[in-house]
């Protein structure tokens, strides 16, 4: 059979001679690529999930999820103990200054001018108490005992409470 025949029978056309693949197969070939990428993802997705370490970060990230939401509820509850607190402590130092008040009013009544006198004394702060410049006393700390004569050694020597002429098995400091 002429080589000619052939093609036209195989549905070759004359410029393919050198062409080892068929046309039909180009297209098998490309499917073929296609399904092994597709394989290849659903493998490695599988290989993933099941692999013993994508169980246990699974349970980590669970736990860690779990106490992050433990960690917001508490510091929810923390802010609303507060809240409640300093409004409890609102209303404590309001029934405080009426009670004081009732007391004054009560004292400036019965006993008189003289009780009131102490009363007043007492009475609310100003909002912005004012400490004076004169009132405070700037001195740094006293981390030593005061010297009997400039030639004695200070509590910080090393040499302080150490007798001189003890004998060397004995310190001159007392035992503790």
């Amino acid at each position: 059979m002429p080589r000619r025949l052939r093609d036209a029978i195989l549905g070759r056309s004359p410029k393919n001679e050198d062409s080892a693949v068929e046309p039909g197969s180009e297209q098998m070939l490309i499917g073929a690529a296609i399904g092994a990428i597709i394989g290849l993802l659903i493998g490695y997705m599988v290989g993933r999930r099941t692999a013993p370490g994508a169980v246990e970060a699974r349970d980590l990230e669970l736990k860690l999820e779990e106490t992050r939401a433990e960690q917001r509820n508490f510091q929810e509850r923390v802010t609303e103990h507060f809240a409640e607190s300093a409004e409890k402590l609102n209303r404590l130092s309001e029934q405080y200054r009426e009670v004081f008040q009732h007391l004054a009013v009560g004292a400036e009544t019965l006993v008189g001018e003289g009780a009131s006198g102490a009363f007043r004394a007492l009475e609310a702060p100003a909002e912005n108490p004012a400490i004076e410049a004169d009132d405070v006393v700037a001195e740094p700390p006293r981390d030593y005992a005061p010297k009997t004569s400039p030639d004695d050694p200070g509590v910080l020597n090393e040499n302080f409470g150490l007798d001189k002429d003890a004998p060397p098995g004995s310190s001159g400091s007392p035992k503790s």
